[in-house]
């Protein structure tokens, strides 16, 4: 059995439909339960209607005495051969009957009560027939005058029964027949015309390769309950472009720095012999290790789905670092110092991240740092502050520390340029801020991290 298409205009279709037929289910209950009253209802007001009808088609004598109808307007024999279901009179203020279809010389009124002369609607019961009757007094001529007209139930429910009712029923159908055909027309070429944006939006997504990934679907002109997908399918773009972007300028940065130790590694081992220059050639391959190492976590940081972030107790984590960076200053004859103060209590942070984030930092710091020389972890609630007393950086290369690649005048032979610039990545998808500062001597950097109190992905250019 073939399913119907799981298409958001027939999900629209069949909503529309449903609500059709719950409307015509609760019309047509209420229509049979109020059907006889609503009738009744209808009946009393139609009778004040055709009374006041009947006063306008009176026709008066020279004396302004009522002495019949418009036979053009209402056909005397109306009155005359129904006289036993459709009753007629005219009396004068008086009371007294002017003119009749019957030989009964007395106003109508309701059953057991006498005829008043105010204008109203009752019913009353005729050799035990129920009759429908209304009064309608006017003036004319100066004189005040009543007329009443009264019509059997019997005669209306069975006109209701062999004319109204199939009358009913058959121009609701055919009423409704038509209006579900135009409604299903309509509504098709109306939801075809309001898909069209839809429509066009999944042509231009279907154009979209890796060569067009600067292509963006145009939200403004997409329904309000669908620009919310096309937002979040443009920023999906986005980061599949900064993606793209990312990979392109590894492998562009990793080939442009790979190229020089390997030539060099590759020319000495062709020129030396082999125990003079074993200890070269391994420093060389150690450093070329070290280059793809730090490419590779350079990669992995500035992507924000590597990060399991958690609310964590960051004092485990700084004393691991401490600890592992401490045997590291004692190779390098710096002293490595430790100050919390308050002593953090929470952070929102991936822990492996951290820990890269701190020992970079201090690697950084011990080898800028002279013999002798003290670098300090200072950490607080808000962030933390790592600072050496090394020669620093000019104030005019500050803003550059953090690029890709980027060493300055007192750049080491061993680093590639890459350690700030992994700090970097890892801070800013954590939301934080690192700031460089001089120092009188050396050289610190601080990373903020009241500028962002909960963790959130970063949407980079």
């Amino acid at each position: 059995m073939p399913r119907w298409p799981n298409s958001l205009r027939n999900r629209v279709l069949a909503v529309l439909l449903a609500s059709m037929a719950a409307s015509a289910l609760l019309v047509g209950g209420a229509t049979t339960l109020l059907w006889d009253p609503f009738t009744r209802w209808m009946l009393r007001d139609l009778i004040e209607d055709d009374t006041q009808g009947l006063v306008k088609h009176l026709q008066f004598d020279a004396q302004g005495r009522p002495v019949g109808w418009d036979p053009a307007k209402i056909e005397p024999w109306m009155f005359e051969s129904l006289r036993a279901e459709v009753l007629v009179r005219v009396a004068d203020a008086d009371g007294r009957i002017v003119l009749a279809n019957d030989e009964h010389a007395q106003m109508l009124a309701a059953d057991g009560q006498t005829f008043t002369g105010r204008r109203q609607s009752f019913t009353f019961h005729r050799q035990g027939v129920a009759m429908h009757a209304a009064t309608a007094p006017f003036k004319s001529g100066g004189q005040r005058w009543y007329l009443q007209f009264a019509v059997s139930d019997r005669m209306v429910l069975r006109m209701r029964e062999s004319v109204g009712v199939d009358v009913l029923r058959q121009g609701t159908l055919a009423l409704g027949a038509t209006f579900l055909v135009v409604f299903l027309v309509t509504i098709h070429l109306a939801l075809r015309q309001a898909l069209n944006p839809v429509r066009q939006a999944s042509d231009a997504a279907r154009q979209i390769s890796p060569r067009t990934l600067d292509a963006r679907l145009p939200a403004a002109e997409q329904p309000l309950e669908l620009r919310p997908l096309v937002d979040a399918f443009n920023q999906a773009l986005e980061r599949l472009q900064a993606g793209f972007r990312t990979q392109q300028a590894f492998l562009s940065n990793a080939a442009h720095e790979l190229k020089t130790p390997l030539a060099l590694i590759r020319a000495q081992a062709e020129r030396v012999d082999a125990d003079r220059g074993r200890e070269r050639m391994l420093r060389d391959v150690d450093q070329v290790a070290r280059q793809v190492q730090q490419l590779l976590l350079l990669a992995e940081a500035s992507e924000g789905q590597n990060y399991r972030v958690h609310t964590i107790d960051p004092k485990p984590s700084i004393r691991e670092v401490f600890d592992f960076m401490e045997r590291v200053a004692d190779r390098h004859g710096v002293t490595l110092g430790l100050q919390m103060s308050p002593a953090p209590a929470r952070w929102r942070a991936d822990r492996g991240a951290l820990f890269t984030l701190l020992k970079n930092l201090l690697e950084n710091a011990i080898q800028h740092s002279p013999a002798d020389g003290v670098v300090k972890l200072q950490v607080s609630e808000a962030g933390f502050e790592v600072a050496d007393e090394g020669e620093g950086v000019a104030d005019h290369e500050l803003p550059r520390i953090f690029e890709r690649f980027w060493r300055g005048a007192g750049r080491r032979e061993q680093g590639a340029g890459l350690g700030l610039s992994i700090c970097s990545e890892i801070a800013t998808v954590h939301g934080w801020r690192l700031t460089a500062h001089r120092l009188s001597p050396g050289f610190a950097i601080r990373c903020e991290m009241a500028v962002s109190l909960a963790w959130r992905p970063v949407d980079r250019p």
